[in-house]
């Protein structure tokens, strides 16, 4: 049955399938409450392997729905059940924990199963569910290198197998996939997507709805994730399609959907899907949550409440679990975003911009607002190529704007032009934002290429505290107090033409094209006491 993908040390709501082979494919569905009895009396009659089998056909259909019954299925089952198969009491005692009220998330089997037999009947299944295990479990507290080293000595495990026992567990292998996907996904390794695409396919084939709505499910993420707009909807669009018996998986397909809205410019949709998503249980989604809520926030309140919730979130996870993986890019790149707007400095940022091409991006961003251009430049060489267009058409904006700001119009010019294109192609408008609006008109304006309107509210609140240098903000407080450019010049040691460019670039910054209107919309941004100079 499905229960091996149990065998693991600790367990989250999307690993709740037990795993074994022996179903009659023609068998009919059996009502939850008459379940225990007909898998008693089939024991009986018909041996434990046969009653497995009934369970084996209700368990994707009860588990979520009808858990008490199923357990009490499998505790009707005779003690050799147990003996020969150990995981048993690995599905046991997962659903008592969910039908006394549980987190599945907190789930713990103990760890004390060992490998499969070999030569024994079930010695393939019993050796990919505890791989599987083994790698749920190191993935759920942050051993991400482990986790993908089980998950692929599973999956070679399967491709070294003959025809004839793959088929022999076919209704198992759904679930194990769709393990092996989460786990490749959250460790930021090759082969989720393969991996989801091959669980919902044969969970299709096997009759078995419910792991196929949440394959889709994964496989829409990983590519709203990464900015593969119009694959994630015809993703989302098979799992939609597929019946839920509940929702208590489907916190991935509102949090897909809230990434469509939010790359659209539908802030209001976004972050109302989101809430659906939290309103299940994050699960393992939790860091990924975090990451839309950052961006969904566009003024100081939302953002300041996306950081009571990452401080939350972080002093209750062990500190590996919340920096590696696809988790650590989510989380460092909400705290970029909540310290830009929170008006924050990010100048002394960590991120190695080597772990991934997220943390390039945000990398990047940091030094272009600081007015380090030419690293700026650099780091976009890292932010990843065409199949990642989230990260590659952030890379080309960054790119633009700081060869703008270095004056080479030309090289900009061609950067944005493929960064407009990328985005106009999956409609990835969000993406905009990672330059500021001075940039993006700059550069608009140069080629001649329009910017769309739903660009409006990601920019409305951009504050401008998180645009200027500490350079430029020297220079906007001597300008407040009616410095002239010599004298300026003098109080902070540079040439009356370097300063220049320095007042060139603030104006730009600000919206501005004299002192008096850089000096107002300084005052209203708050960089200026509204009574005169700092």
């Amino acid at each position: 049955m499905r229960l091996k993908c149990q065998a693991r040390n600790k367990m989250t709501s999307s690993d709740a399938e037990p795993v074994d082979h022996s179903a009659d494919d023609g068998m009919q569905e059996v009502q939850a409450h008459e379940l225990p009895a007909v898998v008693a009396q089939l024991a009986t009659t018909g041996g434990w392997e046969a009653a497995a089998a009934v369970i084996e056909q209700h368990w994707d259909r009860l588990a979520s729905t009808a858990p008490e019954h199923l357990l009490a299925a499998i505790r009707s089952l005779p003690g050799d059940a147990f003996v020969d198969r150990p995981t048993f009491l690995v599905a046991a005692n997962y659903l008592q924990h969910v039908v006394i009220g549980g987190q599945p998330a907190r789930f713990n089997n103990g760890g004390w199963l060992t490998a499969a037999k070999t030569g024994s009947k079930t010695a393939l299944l019993d050796t990919l569910s505890l791989l599987t295990g083994k790698a749920a479990g190191a993935r759920t507290e942050g051993r991400f290198t482990e986790a993908w080293q089980a998950a692929e000595a599973a999956r070679a495990a399967l491709e070294d197998a003959a025809e004839l026992e793959r088929s022999a567990i076919r209704l198992s292998l759904p679930h194990l996939r769709l393990q092996w996907g989460r786990t490749f996904e959250l460790a930021d390794a090759p082969g989720a997507q393969h991996e989801y695409e091959e669980a919902y396919e044969l969970a299709a084939v096997s009759g078995q709805p419910a792991i196929a709505r949440r394959a889709a499910a994964q496989r829409a993420w990983y590519a709203a994730e990464r900015g593969r707009l119009s694959s994630a909807e015809i993703w989302l669009a098979r799992a939609l399609d597929k019946p839920a018996p509940n929702g208590r998986y489907d916190g991935v397909v509102y949090l897909t959907s809230a990434m469509l809205h939010l790359d659209r410019g539908n802030l209001a949709a976004a972050n109302k899907e989101v809430a659906r998503t939290v309103g299940l249980g994050e699960g393992e989604h939790w860091a990924a949550v975090l990451w839309l809520q950052s961006m969904i926030a566009h003024d100081l309140a939302s953002a300041t409440q996306v950081d009571a919730h990452l401080a939350q979130h972080l002093s209750r996870r062990p500190q590996r679990l919340s920096s590696g993986g696809a988790n650590g890019r989510y989380i460092r790149a909400a705290q970029a975003r909540v310290n830009a707007i929170r008006g924050r400095s990010t100048q002394n940022a960590t991120a190695d911009p080597a772990t991934s091409p997220m943390d390039a991006i945000i990398a990047a961003a940091i030094a272009h607002g600081a007015g380090k251009h030419r690293i700026a430049r650099d780091l976009t060489r890292l932010g990843g190529g065409p199949e990642a267009p989230r990260t590659h058409s952030a890379a080309l904006l960054l790119a633009a704007a700081a060869e703008l700001s270095l004056g080479d119009s030309k090289t900009a010019a061609r950067s944005f032009v493929q960064a407009h294109a990328l985005i106009e192609q999956e409609r990835l408008y969000s993406t905009y934002e990672c330059i500021p609006p001075r940039d993006l008109q700059a550069l608009a304006s140069l080629t001649g290429l329009p910017v769309p309107e739903v660009l409006s509210p990601f920019h409305s609140h951009r504050p401008l505290t998180s645009t200027l240098s500490r350079r430029e903000h020297e220079v906007l407080l001597l300008l407040a107090q009616r410095k002239s450019i010599p004298e300026a010049a003098n109080a902070l040691f540079l040439s009356a033409n370097t300063l220049k460019s320095t007042v060139s670039r603030l104006y730009r910054k600000l919206g501005a094209d004299s002192r008096s209107a850089a000096l107002a919309k300084a005052r209203e941004a708050g960089m200026l006491r509204s009574g005169g100079p700092e």
